[in-house]
């Protein structure tokens, strides 16, 4: 993803979150095409899972102090990618690597799609809150 391409959010905080989530992703991509160790991959992968449920604490947090109407459905958004990265870390772990790079891609298609939607109509709710 180029600069220019980057699917922007809420607000500088938030983009700079989603830009560390979707580094994390393409990193991991690149390890496994370029067979780095399953040690490495793992820690990657753990950091993601991690950083992913603190930045999602956070967000929700930010929809609530503004009161946010779609918190529920933006929470169960949230709930659908945690539990696409844990199977994505139980295969993994496992070590079934051919669906690895498949789930990989597809989270990351889906992360950004929830960027581009469903927290972009949350930066045009909080801006319509603070006009």
């Amino acid at each position: 993803m180029t600069p220019d391409s980057e699917p922007a959010a809420s607000n500088n905080t938030m983009d700079h979150e989603h830009r560390v989530q979707i580094d994390l992703i393409v990193t991991l991509e690149q390890g496994l095409a370029l067979g780095k160790s399953h040690h490495l991959l793992l820690t990657i992968l753990e950091q993601l899972v991690e950083f992913t449920n603190i930045h999602f604490m956070s967000e929700q947090l930010l929809m609530r102090l503004h009161a946010y109407p779609e918190l529920g459905a933006h929470e169960a958004a949230h709930d659908q990618l945690i539990e696409q990265s844990h199977r994505v870390m139980a295969d993994f772990s496992s070590g079934e690597l051919s669906t690895v790079s498949t789930e990989l891609l597809l989270l990351k298609q889906w992360l950004i799609d929830h960027i581009r939607s469903d927290d972009y109509a949350f930066r045009l709710y909080v801006n319509q809150q603070t006009d």
